[in-house]
């Protein structure tokens, strides 16, 4: 009886996490999920204009003069955008290392992308 009852617990939990991940995406926010991935990362926090940026993981330029300053977060963090980009890049980037960026873009309703 007990193992029965942890099994729908842990399905009742998996559909609630799914259903606020919509819930997130439909209204133009960034989902627990792509947290988690973010702090797991160890990408920092990053909010431009008080909405809070959609982390999409590590990239390596192999040359630093392809990107640019771009602004600065509400924290104060340096962004960048590569080079050639439009005003509003559709990435921005967070330096690590000397190389190596996180990549981030604003969240967009789905039917706006």
């Amino acid at each position: 009886m007990g193992k029965k009852r942890w099994i729908k617990s842990i399905i009742i939990l998996i559909i609630i996490l799914f259903m606020s991940e919509l819930v997130m995406l439909f209204s133009g926010k960034v989902g627990v999920l792509n947290t988690m991935r973010r702090v797991t990362s160890g990408a920092p926090h990053v909010v431009l204009k008080g909405q809070t940026l959609s982390y999409q993981g590590k990239v390596n330029f192999d040359d630093i003069q392809s990107v640019e300053g771009y602004s600065t977060s509400d924290e104060g963090a340096i962004l960048y955008k590569a080079k050639g980009t439009p005003i509003s890049p559709p990435w921005i980037y967070v330096r690590k290392e000397n190389t190596t960026f996180f990549r981030y873009k604003l969240p967009k309703l789905p039917w706006k992308l």
